[in-house]
């Protein structure tokens, strides 16, 4: 689905609502006052704020969809070359959208029934499926184990890059460095990280557990 500047604009501002005060917390009348925009156009682009709601899941996730499906069906990289790529976009999603992450956090360990948890279902599901299809393809062509867990990669991952970003929060909160100095420090965890996840999943991915 397309959305205008305006509509993202407004998605933009929910979103960090959202992650900060909670869905129940936040009113289409405190989106609307900090978007800058009245209550009827918030109404009108989205209709509702489950509505709303449901628009930044669907954006998010098919954002992250079409780079998986054009990195699957790209056909000149090897099958780690695919998984190292995989492992890049995670992080950068992750690190760009961090507040999206903490919102779907929050609200899949609330919802349990309805619409938004249907929808979050599916399409957790079917970007997993699109992982699986990169991990069997490898398998197919004799380059990866059988035995793979893609859920259990998947949590790894996730998890993984959160907790250093969490404890790079907490570590910077607790020196005297400038702006400058903290940004530098945060590239080089992250490539620091990268590293390290490319390494064990390539090594999960490919050695035998009986060599």
């Amino acid at each position: 689905m397309e959305y205008s500047e305006k509509q993202r604009q407004i998605m933009d501002v929910a979103l960090a609502l959202f992650a900060d005060h909670g869905y129940h917390k936040t009113s289409i009348r405190d989106i609307a006052r900090a978007a800058e925009v009245n209550v009827a156009m918030v109404s009108y682009y989205f209709g509702s704020k489950d509505k709303l709601l449901e628009a930044i899941f669907i954006h998010r996730f098919s954002t992250m969809r079409e780079i998986l499906r054009d990195i699957i069906y790209e056909k000149t990289h090897s099958p780690i070359e695919k998984v190292e790529k995989f492992i890049d976009i995670f992080i950068d999603m992750l690190v760009q959208h961090q507040l999206f992450h903490r919102l779907m956090m929050r609200e899949s360990s609330v919802i349990k029934e309805g619409p938004l948890f249907d929808m979050i279902y599916e399409l957790k599901t079917t970007n997993r499926r699109l992982v699986e299809k990169a991990v069997k393809n490898g398998q197919r062509l004799g380059v990866f184990r059988k035995d793979v867990d893609v859920f259990f990669m998947s949590s790894v991952l996730i998890g993984s890059v959160n907790q250093n970003l969490a404890n790079h929060r907490y570590e910077m909160e607790h020196t005297q460095w400038t702006a400058e100095e903290k940004e530098i420090a945060k590239k080089n965890r992250i490539n620091a990280l990268r590293k390290h996840l490319k390494r064990m999943f390539i090594a999960y991915l490919t050695i035998d557990e009986g060599q």
